[in-house]
């Protein structure tokens, strides 16, 4: 039975954030990878909380051939290992749901010793009951230290 997906060439709210990140208007963007921005996240569900959005835009991962996709998920492990050595996290969740915002992106999450043991072990982080909110001078500095780990050297 041959399945049409719904909405794979609708234009998402991922293609927006593509294009300012293009544009140089979205002041969440941390850099461009080889396959995909990187951003910290406006709504983040713990501190560093990042999403990447893939470049070009594509509906899901099985449209991207097999070398795409080992650079796409190559580049959402290198996020992975910044926060890891910017921020202290122990652990790093990735979610690529693609569910809401029908288009390629992963949520690079990453997660702390001291958060409540019902939060850390128990629930993805999505589960946490609300978004925190970053000031100013915390996306400015996070922003400024992954840039520093991730953006290759001039």
């Amino acid at each position: 039975m041959d399945q049409q997906r719904p909405n794979a060439n609708e234009r998402t709210v991922i293609h927006d954030r593509v294009d300012k990140a293009r544009a140089g208007e979205n002041p969440y963007v941390i850099c461009k990878l080889e396959t995909c921005w990187v951003a910290l996240s406006d709504e983040p569900f713990t501190r560093g909380h990042c999403i990447t959005f893939a470049d070009p835009v594509v509906f899901g991962l099985n449209d991207l051939d097999e070398k795409a996709r080992m650079f796409y998920l190559r580049d959402v492990a290198r996020v992975g290992d910044a926060l890891i050595s910017a921020l202290g996290a122990y652990r790093i969740n990735y979610e690529t749901l693609c569910n809401v915002a029908q288009a390629l992106h992963t949520h690079i999450i990453p997660r702390y010793l001291n958060e409540p043991d019902a939060k850390r072990r128990d629930r993805p982080s999505s589960a946490y009951p609300g978004p925190n909110r970053l000031d100013e001078k915390d996306r400015c500095e996070l922003i400024y230290a992954l840039s520093r780990i991730l953006s290759p050297a001039k």
